[in-house]
């Protein structure tokens, strides 16, 4: 399924590092993982998630692990600790900028789809689970 929304630019880099600031990993395994948490809206190809790891570990922002298997895993070393750091500020400024638009689109909506507009008020606070529970009302 197609992305119903433009994902921040340097969003991926960020959640590259940012998962393997916590534990080593492999494009796979982030590719899943971004597909589960968004409920299926959004999946990196394993292979788009991979060039952007070898590009992170070409300038020293990850490094590949010792496995036992044959998929590249990955860490964030303590200069990608520091991108992570300023790549998680852009972030930010592009999801409040994009809040505000949807904030204003919100208010455009006819008062018989204020129920939806409610639901989807919530799954911006919601965990990943309750996203799974609600997302066939949507």
């Amino acid at each position: 399924m197609p992305s119903p929304f433009k994902v921040p630019q340097g969003a991926l880099r960020a959640i590259i590092l940012a998962y393997a600031s916590k534990y080593p990993v492999s494009g796979a395994e982030l590719s899943k993982e971004m597909e589960e948490r968004t409920g299926g809206r959004w999946k990196p190809s394993p292979g788009s998630v991979y060039f952007l790891m070898n590009e992170l570990e070409g300038r020293g922002l990850l490094v590949r692990t010792p496995s036992q298997t044959s998929r590249k895993s990955y860490i964030t070393t303590r200069k990608g600790m520091d991108e992570l750091r300023r790549s998680s500020a852009d972030v930010l400024a592009s999801l409040e900028r994009d809040v505000a638009i949807m904030s204003l689109l919100s208010s455009l909506v006819a008062p018989e789809h204020a129920e939806r507009m409610e639901l989807l008020g919530r799954l911006l606070k919601a965990d990943p689970a309750t996203l799974k529970k609600v997302r066939p009302e949507l």
